[in-house]
């Protein structure tokens, strides 16, 4: 199946991703919520494995299932969806959507070689991630719910991929993710912008951010903050 178009913004996915990567997810939010859409920002629980830790990038969605039978068709069939990442021929954001499943690590550091060689920047993981110090090491961001050496087989399978997932929300039980949606994430957290919103949503907050920049520039000075918050209304 062709998904190219799931991933066309007007802008090239790199510079999108340049410029996303120079913001940070409290203005995205904010913006998105201004926009009408305040249910954006995933789970708090779902933080990067280090710190410092930032991606941005078009979401590759991938929807996984409890498997306690260690289902062969299941694992056979999940080598095929790299081929499905490099044929889109854009950086991508693996993104998890893990039923909910809290026993098993849902990625690891095979997923992050075998995805680098396929496109994938970056990967958000709503539920369990393992080989942490390999990730760590070759500062390959994941973003996910915990840390834990259990291994997926015999307890959790790849079902199917590029199709609509829900991952859990921070306002609401689940926030939707499709194919080409954008992903940005740092220690605040992840916030998902929906892909006809993704152009709009970023230029918007790169007006935020620099009315903000002023702001703090003035206040930092010493000036009076509330001639200061009655000239720009940011504090």
């Amino acid at each position: 199946m062709d998904w190219k178009q799931n991933y066309e913004y007007g802008v090239p996915v790199p510079e999108l991703i340049k410029r996303y990567k120079e913001l940070y997810t409290g203005a995205v939010y904010d913006v998105l919520d201004h926009m009408g859409y305040p249910n954006q920002a995933l789970a708090n629980g779902l933080k990067p494995v280090r710190q410092d830790m930032t991606l941005a990038g078009p979401a590759f969605t991938i929807k996984g299932i409890p498997d306690i039978k260690g289902d062969e068709d299941l694992r056979t069939r999940r080598i095929h969806l790299f081929n499905d990442m490099r044929s889109i021929g854009c950086p991508l954001i693996d993104t998890r959507d893990c039923s909910m499943d809290t026993q098993a690590a849902h990625y690891g550091e095979m997923n992050a070689v075998l995805g680098k060689a396929s496109g994938v920047v970056g990967a958000v993981v709503d539920g369990g991630c393992r080989d942490t110090g390999f990730l760590v090491r070759d500062n390959f961001p994941v973003f996910c719910q915990y840390q834990t050496p259990v291994e997926a087989y015999m307890r959790w399978s790849y079902y199917d991929w590029q199709m609509p997932i829900a991952l859990k929300g921070a306002l609401t039980s689940v926030v939707p993710v499709h194919p080409g949606d954008f992903l940005f994430g740092d220690l605040d957290g992840v916030v998902v912008i929906p892909r006809k919103l993704v152009v709009e949503a970023l230029e918007k907050t790169e007006a935020l951010v620099q009315v903000e920049n002023q702001a703090r520039a003035e206040f930092a000075s010493g000036a009076d903050p509330v001639e200061i918050y009655k000239k720009y209304g940011k504090l």
